[in-house]
């Protein structure tokens, strides 16, 4: 449908012809911007050049004709200038001197860079290359201008200055007057660049590739045991060819005998039948019937399956079951048991990644529109109690899936907030936590248990978000006060905060205070948090 009242801001693009290769990077990232941005706060950047926006006209000189069909009517204009300076005019050195000179005039904003790459001597114009070089140095008392090193590195710049100007523009915070420079600080949605409101989201993380395929493999596997069901137990003639072998469960290599003249049948003792543990049935029956799986009886059937203990001790030994039977019914007790911890991992998966979409989050950052980098940046945010969740209340992974998600960096891809083309990541804690525990023990004798193992696992996840989770949290009588500390923040850039902020309860608002290096006064503000229907 039409949108009505949309606000359409004309950027002008004036660049001499060696950074053509630029133009197509300089659309791309407006396009970015309109389609992040611009249908959000109901505005419009359209690009201007004279290649597709002049037509043929006489009656004056050639820049000023082309000053009066576009050049004037655009709102704000991009520079690039690298080795060339441009064609001169009747008034200025170039075209696109001109040009920078007609939007300063109008108190418009110029996008300025200079590209600082190598170049081949023989391949430049030095004449040309060195009004690049006093055009820059005669500017650097005018203006704030930017200095790239390559087209990703425009990319990065451009899109959030773009950012940066534009939605200022439409907050209202961009002062038309000339002041002494100076830093602007102030707190913004991460998601939506707004100052006014924030929204709370929360993870989808039981939607999420990861646990498809994981209940697809469990499926799978099903499917194929099912067409693979051995016979119900019968006679006991029937394991004649292999009733005397020995597999060891936990043995690479079964033992040699015969040289001691010991009979192998009175080592054995307690032999019983196999059967499917009742627990490992009622975990893999719950998870078919949620599937609409229905297992026959027949599903658990082990042939003629038999365990026994080895009765003889060895150096560095134990007394390990071991089984009889064939191939392909030790082979079929090994898929039930591999089934079971596949499904008794993916109960855990989906209780904890429940329990963490369940978390409202929001993402935050710092932005600094002003016109001076800012240092040594303290900033204060007031929660009223009952509503602050803290990392350390959030409970651990289950014991099968722990060690996994610290492998993959789990925490970092849950709750931290990733660095974009527009805002850069806080890189001032990340502090790394020295970790003995996985260092394996040369005493054989002395090997960790299970429970002592999720213990470490614990330890070493709770570091994960120690280091991720970097803010000072005080407790006060109404508010849980947290402080973060920056140590530079360049001017016309954002930086996000080192992790999302959880709640338990959506506070309606939040208070707080920016104090800083180069900032004259305290900064205070609110941030509403406003809760969307989903």
């Amino acid at each position: 449908m039409p949108r009505e009242g949309i606000t359409i801001y004309d950027l002008l693009i004036s660049c001499p012809g060696d950074v053509n290769s630029y133009l197509g990077i300089l659309k791309d990232s407006v396009e970015n911007f309109n389609r992040a941005f611009g249908a959000l706060n109901n505005i419009e950047v359209v690009t201007k050049h004279w290649s597709t926006d002049s037509y043929p006209e006489s009656g004056n000189r050639p820049q000023e004709l082309l000053n009066k069909q576009f050049v004037r009517g655009c709102d704000a204009a991009v520079v690039i200038f690298w080795t060339r300076f441009g064609t001169p005019t009747d008034k200025f050195g170039s075209g696109t001197e001109e040009e920078i000179e007609e939007m300063l005039s109008a108190d418009k904003q110029v996008f300025m860079y200079f590209l600082d790459a190598p170049v081949n001597p023989s391949e430049v114009d030095m004449g040309q290359y060195q009004k690049v070089i006093d055009f820059k140095e005669k500017y650097k008392d005018r203006g704030v201008f930017g200095v790239i090193k390559d087209e990703h590195d425009f990319q990065r710049q451009f899109s959030n200055h773009l950012a940066m100007y534009f939605l200022s523009l439409i907050s209202g915070t961009v002062q038309e007057s000339k002041e002494e420079l100076q830093p602007n600080l102030i707190i913004k949605d991460f998601d939506t660049f707004s100052d006014k409101f924030f929204t709370p989201k929360k993870s989808l993380l039981l939607e999420s590739e990861f646990i498809d395929k994981k209940k697809e493999e469990i499926i799978n596997e099903i499917r194929f045991l099912e067409n693979s069901v051995l016979p119900k137990r019968g006679n006991e003639e029937l394991r004649n060819v292999e009733s005397d072998s020995v597999v060891k469960s936990n043995k690479p290599v079964n033992p040699d005998f015969s040289s001691l003249n010991i009979n192998v049948k009175s080592l054995r003792s307690n032999i019983t039948d196999v059967e499917i543990d009742v627990s490992w049935k009622n975990t893999i029956n719950d998870f078919a019937i949620k599937n609409n799986i229905e297992l026959d009886d027949d599903f658990w059937n082990l042939g003629n399956l038999q365990s026994y203990v080895v009765n003889f001790n060895v150096p560095f030994g134990n007394k390990g079951k071991s089984f009889l039977g064939t191939e392909l019914e030790k082979n079929r007790f090994k898929s039930i048991k591999n089934l079971f911890t596949k499904v008794k991992k993916y109960i855990e998966y989906c209780d904890y990644f429940q329990y963490i979409d369940g978390i409202e989050q929001v993402r935050f950052m710092i932005s600094n529109s002003g016109k001076k980098y800012d240092e040594d940046i303290d900033v204060t945010l007031k929660v009223p109690k009952g509503c602050l969740l803290k990392h350390q209340e959030i409970p651990f992974p289950g014991l099968n899936i722990i060690e996994y998600l610290i492998d993959i960096n789990f925490t970092d891809y849950v709750f931290s907030i990733k660095e974009t083309e527009i805002v850069s990541e806080y890189s001032y804690s990340k502090t790394e936590h020295l970790n003995f525990n996985n260092i394996p023990s040369p005493n054989p004798f002395f090997q960790k248990s299970i429970s002592d193992k999720y213990e470490e696992n614990k330890n070493n996840y709770l570091d994960s978000l120690d280091s991720l989770f970097s803010y000072k949290v005080f407790d006060s009588a109404e508010f849980d006060v947290l402080v973060l500390h920056i140590k530079y923040l360049k001017h016309n850039s954002s930086m996000a905060f080192p992790s999302v902020l959880m709640f338990k309860n959506i506070p309606e608002a939040i208070t707080y205070e920016i104090t800083s290096k180069y900032l004259p006064d305290v900064v205070q503000g609110n941030i509403k948090l406003e809760k969307r229907d989903s």
